[in-house]
């Protein structure tokens, strides 16, 4: 499932935005409802991701380790090593300049 074909509510997308920044390291629940969203809301609110946890975990956006520790899923490449994002204007800027780049590593 692609994150383009996908509605993803503000608390998703908090709690999206938070994990991209730990591309390959797990992190706890409580430290994402901590630190993905203000301080206030942790106060009133301690468990405000669970919802959104779940449903990223049904959507396939998030991989968990069992032991309540969640990360984005990581996307392999065909030699087995991690895919890197390039934003696709990016990616259109190098391959119109005409010099040779290898972008296989990056996911399109």
């Amino acid at each position: 499932m692609e994150l383009d074909d996908v509605f993803l509510g503000s608390d998703e997308n908090c709690v999206l935005q938070y994990l991209s920044t730990w591309p390959d390291e797990f992190v706890s629940e409580k430290q994402i409802a901590r630190r993905a969203d203000s301080k206030d809301r942790f106060m009133t609110e301690p468990h405000w991701t669970y919802n959104a946890l779940s449903q990223l975990l049904m959507m396939g956006l998030i991989e968990t380790d069992g032991t309540g520790k969640y990360r984005m899923k990581v996307h392999r490449n065909e030699t087995g090593g991690n895919k890197k994002f390039m934003a696709p204007h990016l990616r259109q800027i190098l391959e119109k300049s005409g010099r040779n780049f290898d972008l296989s590593a990056f996911a399109p």
